[in-house]
């Protein structure tokens, strides 16, 4: 299975921010929307990073009466690892893991083209082995032809 299945499943939507509004902005986003991370573009439309709960505690712990007033940018994360929709998803799985960050851009062409999370992966795969199973357990049964 590729990433490119599972944002055929889970549809190209992706929230943004700039990186000049202030952490109040991206936490109303994040609330209003139930998510965990806004990909962070500039003026002129370019991905700058990414920023997600974790940044925003941080900030929250070192700026504990001033942290809504910070600006996005000052606390994102800046060193991005993508993933592109041809790639599989047990390397973005062990990418994930390895690097421990739970949300992916998915760029192809340079072009933001969607957001995958670690539970968009393991959602997946566990429907690609239930799937194999089935087929596996009607094989031995006879039923299949």
């Amino acid at each position: 299975m590729k990433v490119r299945d599972i944002l055929k499943n889970k549809g190209p939507e992706v929230y943004t921010i700039g990186d000049e509004k202030q952490l109040r902005d991206a936490v109303e986003i994040l609330t209003r929307n139930n998510i965990g991370v806004l990909i962070v573009i500039s003026d002129n439309a370019k991905i700058e990073g990414i920023i997600s709960e974790r940044d925003i505690l941080k900030a929250c712990y070192h700026n504990p009466d001033s942290f809504l007033d910070i600006r996005v940018k000052d606390c994102m994360t800046t060193k991005l690892l993508i993933a592109e929709p041809d790639d599989d998803i047990d390397y973005v799985q062990k990418i994930m893991t390895e690097n421990r960050i739970r949300h992916l851009p998915v760029l192809h062409n340079k072009i933001l083209v969607g957001l995958i999370s670690i539970g968009d992966v393991v959602k997946a795969q566990l429907s690609d082995k239930m799937y194999e199973n089935k087929y596996l357990m009607d094989y031995i049964s006879g039923n299949v032809r």
